[in-house]
């Protein structure tokens, strides 16, 4: 299931500008899942499940959109954590 995107504040953006881009990317992957169910009904469990390439292929994709998201929810807790200590990030 998608999650809810916030959108960083101006505040956020002066602190650690690549949050623009990463609320990009994780508003795409939402989109990415949410049209891959729809052409896919089996995957939310709508249909019955036939494992042709393109039905495999489109499981792929959703799983490394949430490993993608995991990793970008990973990058904002390290960056909130960095702030809180007032240290510069260790990437």
């Amino acid at each position: 299931m998608p999650r809810v995107v916030h959108l960083p504040q101006c505040d956020d953006l002066r602190a650690a500008p690549e949050l623009a881009v990463l609320a990009v990317l994780e508003s795409n992957i939402n989109v990415a899942v949410l049209a891959l169910g729809a052409a896919y009904p089996e995957i939310q469990g709508l249909a019955d499940l036939d494992e042709s390439d393109d039905l495999r292929a489109a499981l792929a994709i959703m799983d490394m959109a949430r490993a993608l998201g995991a990793a970008v929810n990973r990058y904002r807790l390290a960056i909130v954590v960095a702030r809180e200590r007032d240290e510069p990030l260790p990437f």
